[in-house]
């Protein structure tokens, strides 16, 4: 009985709301900023991501909204090294290190732009060998149907006409 009374005077003192607004996370630090103009700005971005100044290039200002994030070379998750002592070894990611603006289709159960490299034949002996496959199996199951009926032998249909004995069992029962 006293649980009600709990929850009610919890409410009436707004303690839940208090308690939920503290834990709100802002995302401001992490947005990127504007697009750098100046050396300076260069300078200061790069400062901001842990890079060099030699080292930061900017995505080019064409209204997509990356600002002065870093472009970063196209690498995925599977690219990286599986062998190097990782922070976070199952995204291949130390603490820290900057994401790539696509990292979230270059997991490792996502797409990899560099799988061309790695792969170990070309897409077209690939495409070309699962149409020979599809279609060769194919044609082997209906050319065998053909010359190789599978189901049983049976009598033709037998339909009912006017004085005609559309049975087999005889009349003397009847």
């Amino acid at each position: 009985m006293a649980l009600p009374r709990i929850i009610n005077g919890m409410l009436r003192t707004k303690a839940i709301y208090s308690v939920s607004s503290r834990s709100v996370v802002s995302h401001e630090p992490w947005k990127p900023g504007p697009y750098p103009k100046t050396e300076e700005e260069r300078i200061a971005a790069a400062k901001k991501y842990g890079l060099l100044p030699e080292e930061y290039a900017p995505y080019p200002d064409d209204g997509l909204g990356f600002g002065d994030y870093p472009k970063l070379p196209d690498i995925g998750q599977d690219s990286k090294s599986e062998y190097y002592p990782w922070d976070c070894p199952e995204h291949n990611r130390n603490f820290g290190e900057i994401m790539h603006v696509h990292a979230d289709m270059w997991g490792s159960d996502k797409g990899d732009p560099n799988y061309r490299q790695k792969a170990r034949y070309p897409d077209w002996q690939r495409v070309l060998s699962f149409f020979v496959a599809v279609f060769g199996i194919s044609g082997l199951m209906m050319t065998g149907d053909y010359w190789c009926k599978r189901y049983r032998p049976f009598m033709p249909k037998q339909w009912p006409q006017d004085n005609v004995k559309y049975y087999t069992y005889s009349d003397k029962y009847f």
